[in-house]
């Protein structure tokens, strides 16, 4: 019995000695504090104590193993997480939560907003992207960007996909769900849309086309739904009266082939010379005969405006607008002579005096040299024929019956009867008798004698 008091007692002794020793003996504590170590030495009894030796304030949201009662029996290592600002930004729908926290795993912090994470939202930390349920290192403080994911209804062609994403834009989320897109394939609304609200999105998939032009053949693939889209996306467009083969607004054809043809237009100015006509008026300022510009003419001008369709540089259509005349010819005046100039001349029957020439063509007869089957001796005037008879036209004959003639190589004679003629020409007969008959068959200027007729013809018919 007196063994066991002795152990005991011993086992007391030892006991109070090591707490003697605890209390009066300095140990080294490490404190981590948001993962950084620093090393004490310290004889407190209580974590409480080591932090107040240490110089150390905790606020109430900090979290501290072991607690802040437990005493420092066994105790080597005091961990600390200090608590820091947590601000939680919610996308699309915008809102934002407050928090502060010594919660470095973000599943926890969101329980700990409320909020709940579906596996296709994106968080970002501080501007980077993590894992929903990372562990995050210690800093200052977290900004917390939650992208909740939005449902994307696609039709591609005949397939319809609906899939939740939490991408910027619509480009990233058809990047993520694997839709591959060719550089000529069009995105409704256009790949760069933010990704802000549930969306349908229509991809329209570009096929080969072909434009053709005058001068030359364009290809490309293009997801237009008519042809004038087909044509912007050629880098052409329809200016003017241009047309395209089909028209803008019809689908693309099947063949994939549009035809574009260039037009224009031009407006053309064409002048025309206008004639000018001419009036013959008596003058006593010219002489008989003979003919002189009284007052001259003046050309007129007419002007036709003309529209000319072109259609690739060919003349398709013309098309005369309106004709007006900018200036009026005026009419030029001839005056015909109505002056008698007598004049004198030495012929081989001596001298003659005359007031008119003509030239005329000059055939001959005789009573039965006169063209018929039988002999003729009278004349219109009741004058034989013979030598010194001259025959002329019925209008000629009407005007100067009497008139006294000389013919060079004929001699003198006078206008008494009458013949047939020649179409087109001056003419005149000259008699014989058929013992002196000469036969005549060319031109001549016969002069015609004074006294001056009361009666002139100033034109000869």
């Amino acid at each position: 019995m007196r063994l066991k008091t002795k152990i005991l007692a011993g086992l007391i002794a030892s006991i109070l000695i090591a707490g003697a020793l605890f209390i009066l003996l300095p140990r080294s504590v490490t404190i981590s504090i948001n993962g950084e170590q620093q090393i004490i030495r310290t004889q407190a009894w209580t974590v409480a104590q080591v932090l107040e030796q240490g110089d150390l304030t905790l606020q109430p949201e900090d979290q501290i193993t072991p607690a802040l009662n437990e005493n420092m029996l066994g105790v080597k290592t005091i961990q600390i997480e200090l608590a820091r600002p947590v601000i939680i930004q919610t996308l699309p729908v915008a809102q934002t939560l407050n928090l502060t926290t010594p919660e470095r795993n973000l599943g926890s912090i969101f329980a700990l907003a409320g909020l709940t994470i579906a596996p296709q939202d994106k968080v970002l930390v501080n501007a980077k992207q993590v894992k929903s349920g990372a562990t995050l290192p210690y800093v200052g403080a977290y900004f917390i960007t939650l992208k909740q994911a939005v449902t994307l209804t696609i039709q591609d062609q005949k397939q319809t996909l609906s899939i939740a994403s939490s991408a910027d834009t619509v480009a990233e989320a058809l990047d993520e769900a694997n839709i591959h897109l060719a550089s000529a394939d069009e995105v409704i609304p256009p790949a760069s849309t933010p990704l802000d609200h549930p969306i349908s999105i229509t991809i329209r998939r570009a096929v080969p086309i072909t434009v053709k032009l005058k001068e030359k053949t364009i290809s490309l693939q293009s997801a237009a739904t008519n042809v004038g889209e087909a044509l912007v996306d050629a880098g052409l467009s329809l200016q003017g009266l241009d047309y395209s083969i089909p028209a803008a607004s019809e689908p693309i054809p099947k063949d994939g082939t549009i035809q574009l043809v260039r037009v224009r237009e031009e407006v053309n100015i064409t002048q025309t010379v206008l004639p000018f006509s001419i009036e013959y008026i008596k003058s006593d300022q010219v002489e008989l005969d003979k003919t002189d510009i009284v007052k001259k003419g003046e050309f007129g001008l007419e002007v036709t405006r003309s529209r000319i369709r072109y259609e690739d540089d060919q003349e398709t259509l013309r098309t005369e607008e309106t004709t007006w005349i900018a200036k009026q010819p005026q009419t030029q005046q001839i005056g015909r002579g109505t002056e008698v100039v007598i004049r004198k001349m030495d012929t081989p029957q001596g001298e003659i005096e005359y007031w008119r020439t003509v030239n005329v063509y000059a055939t001959s007869y005789s009573p039965c040299r006169s063209g018929t089957d039988r002999c003729y001796y009278g004349t219109s005037s009741g004058l034989p024929v013979q030598h010194g008879v001259i025959g002329v036209t019925r209008s000629w004959y009407n005007l100067m019956v009497g008139q006294r003639v000389y013919v060079p190589n004929y001699g003198i004679g006078t206008i008494a009867d009458v013949g047939g003629g020649i179409a087109g020409k001056y003419w005149i007969d000259l008699g014989y008798s058929d013992s002196d008959y000469v036969a005549w068959y060319s031109n001549v200027t016969i002069y015609l004698l004074t006294p001056v007729p009361n009666n002139i013809p100033w034109i000869l018919p």
